[in-house]
């Protein structure tokens, strides 16, 4: 008899859990910031190359194998940008952008996603490169010293605008999505 209540129970049991679990599945669950709007950042850039050469000391010179010496060490990295990003003059970004790679030897990625409340903004994007060009180094193709881009922006439930780097026009564009999807805002 004992084992009667006990299957008895368990069947109870289980059935209830069942009837809670398939009611659960049908209340609605929103996650935090499912009703947030996103303003995105994404680009790569051609950074400016500079190459750092020193001599080495003779104790330096000493700690190298006979073979392998050279009297002068030259580094080759890209200036790093700093990326600060306001809306409606609030910092929400403001950090260093250094070239990718072990050597800081790359092209500079942006990879940033702010979400926010739905509403209007102001937004002030600046990307302006650390550093000066050595005086044998020329802009050629690499992305300008200083790229700014400041724009109204309208965001509703769940909107979504990005802000990227255009090189053919060397400049910083805002795309959104809507009804001219993909069409760009200047």
């Amino acid at each position: 008899m004992n084992k009667g209540i006990t299957k008895a129970f368990a069947t109870v049991l289980a059935v209830g859990m069942t009837v809670a679990l398939a009611a659960l599945s049908h209340v609605p669950y929103e996650p935090p910031g499912a009703r947030a709007a996103e303003v995105r950042f994404a680009w790569r850039a051609r950074g400016a190359r500079v190459e750092e050469c020193r001599q080495l000391t003779p104790e330096e010179l000493q700690q190298v194998p006979p073979h392998m010496r050279q009297d002068e060490i030259c580094e080759g990295r890209i200036l790093p940008y700093w990326l600060e990003v306001r809306l409606d003059g609030r910092k929400v970004v403001d950090q260093l952008v250094r070239g990718a790679g072990a050597r800081e030897d790359r092209p500079l990625y942006v990879f940033e996603n702010v979400a926010v409340p739905p509403g209007t903004y102001e937004l002030d994007v600046r990307f302006v490169r650390q550093g000066q060009l050595p005086p044998d180094v020329e802009e050629g193709d690499t992305t300008p010293a200083r790229l700014e881009l400041v724009r109204r922006v309208e965001l509703g439930i769940k909107d979504v605008v990005l802000v990227t780097y255009d090189p053919a026009a060397r400049e910083l564009v805002l795309k959104e999505r809507g009804e001219g999807a993909g069409a760009e805002q200047r």
